[in-house]
C-alpha cells in the first residue's frame, strides 16, 4: 500500500497517483483531510463506511474546523436515510460543529451521478469514477483539476437540499 503521508498538499509535484483498493482510498482521504487547512468538499453516495466512517478521519476533520474559524466542510450525499440509520462518525461531529460542517442531499437531477470526490483546500483531490469500485486517482497538487471538480461540486451544491436525516442536534 502507498504511504500518502510523504505527499504534501499544494507542494508535491509527483502528479496523479492511482488508488485501487479500499485501504488506499481510506489512506488517501485521511491524508488529504489531515493536510487540509480550510476547505473540504465531498461527494459520496452513502459515505462509504470503510473510507469515511472511522475515528481518525472524524478527528482530522474536527481539527480542520477547530484550527481555522473560516473553515468549511461541505458534504453531498445521495442516501441520507441509509447513513442516518446505520450511524456515521462524520454525521456525529457535524452535530457538534454545525457552523462548519454542512450536509446536503443531492438533487434528483443528479441521481445518475456515480462518482465519488474529495477536494481538499481547492488543490488536492481524490476522484473515483464509480463509487462502487475503489479504482481512482489522487493528486496532492493540482489546482486545475481540483477547480474542475469543485465546479461540478458547486453546481450540485446549489441544487442540493438539507435533509432531516442529516441533522444531529447535540444537547
Amino acid at each position: 500500500m502507498k504511504d500518502f503521508s510523504e505527499f504534501q498538499l499544494g507542494q508535491s509535484n509527483d502528479g496523479q497517483l492511482e488508488v485501487t483498493t479500499r485501504n488506499e482510498n481510506a489512506a488517501a482521504v485521511l491524508e488529504l483531510v489531515k493536510q487540509a487547512t480550510q476547505k473540504l468538499a465531498i461527494i459520496s453516495r452513502e459515505l462509504d463506511p470503510f473510507v469515511f466512517d472511522h475515528l481518525e478521519l472524524a478527528d482530522a476533520m474536527k481539527d480542520v474546523v477547530l484550527n481555522n474559524r473560516r473553515a468549511e466542510v461541505r458534504i453531498i450525499v445521495f442516501e441520507p436515510e441509509l447513513i442516518s440509520r446505520r450511524g456515521h462518525k462524520l454525521l456525529d461531529i457535524s452535530g457538534k460543529l454545525s457552523s462548519y460542517i454542512h450536509f446536503r442531499k443531492a438533487a434528483n437531477e443528479y441521481k445518475s451521478f456515480n462518482e465519488s470526490v474529495v477536494i481538499a483546500d481547492e488543490i488536492g483531490y481524490l476522484f473515483r469514477e464509480n463509487y462502487e469500485r475503489y479504482r481512482g486517482k489522487v493528486n496532492f497538487n493540482s489546482r486545475r483539476e481540483s477547480k474542475s471538480l469543485l465546479d461540478v461540486f458547486n453546481n450540485m451544491w446549489e441544487s442540493a437540499k438539507t435533509d432531516p436525516n442529516l441533522r444531529r442536534v447535540m444537547i
